[in-house]
């Protein structure tokens, strides 16, 4: 599903970018747009393109517009095979974005932090 519908020219500007790209980057990006809305296979999230990198991975946008998650994010290192197309949400589904002010953010990454680096010491 189109979170938006290009317009020709940036369909143009976009098929330009395309054909300057490495060869790695350019075939993740003939078949990965911008302007669709997928969702990773992983997780269930809906999200959007950000970038495309030159390891063969993307990153993604996962924000309150498309789920509902605790603060809006970017993933990087996404498997571009991971994500699928998929629809809008649902009318009357769920989304949004639980914590959206500076400091509520700063709180809950600092109390986050430690059960994060935690897990991370603990697995092999």
């Amino acid at each position: 599903m189109r979170v938006q519908e290009p317009t020709s020219e940036q369909v143009s500007i976009w098929k330009d970018w395309v054909a300057t790209r490495p060869p790695v980057v350019r075939a993740i990006a003939e078949r990965i747009d911008p302007w669709t809305l997928y969702r990773m296979r992983k997780t269930g999230k809906r999200v959007t393109l950000r970038s495309i990198s030159e390891n063969g991975t993307v990153s993604v946008n996962v924000t309150g517009e498309f789920n509902v998650v605790m603060v809006d994010r970017y993933v990087f290192g996404v498997n571009p095979d991971d994500l699928e197309p998929c629809d809008l949400p649902g009318e009357g589904e769920p989304v949004g974005t639980m914590l959206t002010e500076k400091a509520d953010i700063e709180a809950y990454v600092e109390d986050t932090k430690p059960i994060i680096l935690g897990h991370r010491k603990a697995s092999p």
